[in-house]
């Protein structure tokens, strides 16, 4: 990977790094056609929807669904083969990584103007370090956030005409409580120039860290969905 050490430098800094024209654009159009054809039987089949653990709300699968419509196994994670990841998440993690399936997700976010009204939220602010977090009812201390970081890829140009991922950049020194994530608090919190949503073309994906908080970007004007794959990367 071109520019690996400035990549690992900005993930260290930032808490997320933007890795453009690394996953190769043939093993992508592979899991796009996949998730496509995924979705379209879900939106027909409510026993599938049950089976592969379909989310509405996120409107979301686990990603091993797509083995169900074309992808063996190699082809699930064949991104994370792409050259210079596996020794980016060997720095970030600071030891030997695993993916986990159970926590890897295929994702189809809908234009404003597009989404379903029925149980469909674009993704509001949030830290994937609360996977699996109980957080006390009243703001206050809060448990130790879950190791691990996040491998997101759209399969397809997003965060122009298609709804992207929105970051305040910086690694935060533990959760926030969950009252504290209205966008309004957010920005009164943070620098206006902390607030970062990168437009991304097919074949780019971002990498980011357990404590850096994000949501999905969308705006009015986009007209189109989003296809993406998110792998959840652990300590082994």
């Amino acid at each position: 990977m071109s520019g690996e050490a400035d990549s690992a430098a900005e993930l260290r800094d930032q808490g997320v790094a933007l890795l453009r024209g690394v996953f190769a654009m043939e093993a992508l159009t592979r899991l796009q056609e996949a998730a496509a054809h995924c979705f379209e039987a879900i939106g027909t089949d409510t026993l599938l929807a049950e089976r592969y653990r379909f989310n509405r709300f996120s409107h979301s699968v686990l990603l091993a669904a797509l083995r169900d419509f074309g992808c063996g196994e190699k082809e699930l994670t064949a991104p994370l083969s792409a050259p210079g990841v596996a020794s980016l998440f060997s720095e970030a993690m600071g030891a030997a990584w695993t993916c986990e399936m159970e926590q890897s997700w295929v994702r189809k976010k809908f234009a404003p103007v597009q989404a379903p009204i029925a149980g469909y939220h674009a993704q509001d602010w949030h830290q994937d370090g609360a996977l699996g977090v109980q957080f006390p009812q009243q703001a206050g201390p809060t448990p130790p956030m879950t190791e691990l970081l996040t491998c997101w890829i759209p399969l397809q140009a997003c965060g122009a005409d298609s709804p992207g991922l929105e970051f305040v950049r910086g690694c935060q020194a533990g959760l926030l409580h969950f009252t504290e994530l209205g966008d309004p608090a957010l920005r009164r919190r943070f620098q206006p120039q902390g607030f970062w949503a990168p437009a991304l073309e097919f074949g780019d994906g971002l990498v980011f860290l357990n404590s850096v908080l994000h949501r999905t970007y969308s705006r009015d004007e986009m007209r189109h969905h989003r296809l993406s794959v998110e792998y959840r990367i652990f300590p082994r």
